[in-house]
């Protein structure tokens, strides 16, 4: 549309807009100023529509080159499992930590000379040591947690950009671990996300 019809259309919006404001009609007032905004609007929100069916058909006909992609879900859960079975290896180790504790108590009690005695308080340092070590365990499965927590929502962020990840033949290598089979993001999904957008 050219200057002049813009013009002109929105000419009549503000003359339609000022007579209901002098005649007191504030519904019909504000029902002009609201087709106003959205004449303005129009054009832009046409453009971000252009602009998102482009950039989806550009999107559409680039190969994915990258494996790596498919491969997130994968690599998530073998992160998810590295925790798990860390989580379970420190709590094994702090029980029988807690085991040799309850034992070297009841050799301390059987009246031994001074140099076992001493020997049972290396020994009862060493135990209170390899229980603090065991802290890492905490503070590696929260940084882990953590980066499946950014991958995932890098995945998310692609796949609702309508770039579900290719599946490829190779995967890491690891234990089996059930439920990595992505969902499919449907074309349904992504209408759904521009219609939530607006667009």
């Amino acid at each position: 549309m050219n200057d002049g019809a813009e013009r002109e259309r929105l000419t009549a919006f503000l003359h339609a807009a000022l007579e209901a404001l002098e005649a007191g009609n504030e519904a019909d007032y504000r029902r002009q100023l609201d087709a106003i905004a959205q004449w303005r609007s129009q054009p832009v929100f046409e453009r971000l529509s252009r602009l998102a069916r482009e950039l989806g058909e550009a999107l559409g006909a680039l190969p994915n080159t990258d494996p790596a992609m498919a491969e997130l879900p994968d690599a998530c859960a073998r992160l998810e499992h590295v925790v798990k079975m860390t989580e379970e290896a420190t709590h094994r180790t702090l029980d029988l930590v807690e085991h040799s504790r309850a034992l070297v108590d009841r050799l301390g009690q059987a009246g031994l000379d001074a140099e076992a005695t001493a020997t049972l308080g290396q020994l009862r340092q060493s135990l209170s040591e390899v229980a603090l070590a065991q802290a890492y365990q905490d503070l590696t499965g929260q940084v882990i947690r953590r980066v499946v927590e950014i991958v995932g929502r890098v995945q998310r962020t692609l796949n609702a950009c309508g770039l579900p990840p290719e599946q490829f033949g190779g995967k890491l290598s690891g234990p089996a671990l059930k439920g990595l089979d992505p969902a499919a993001v449907t074309q349904n999904d992504a209408d759904d996300l521009l219609s939530n957008l607006g667009l």
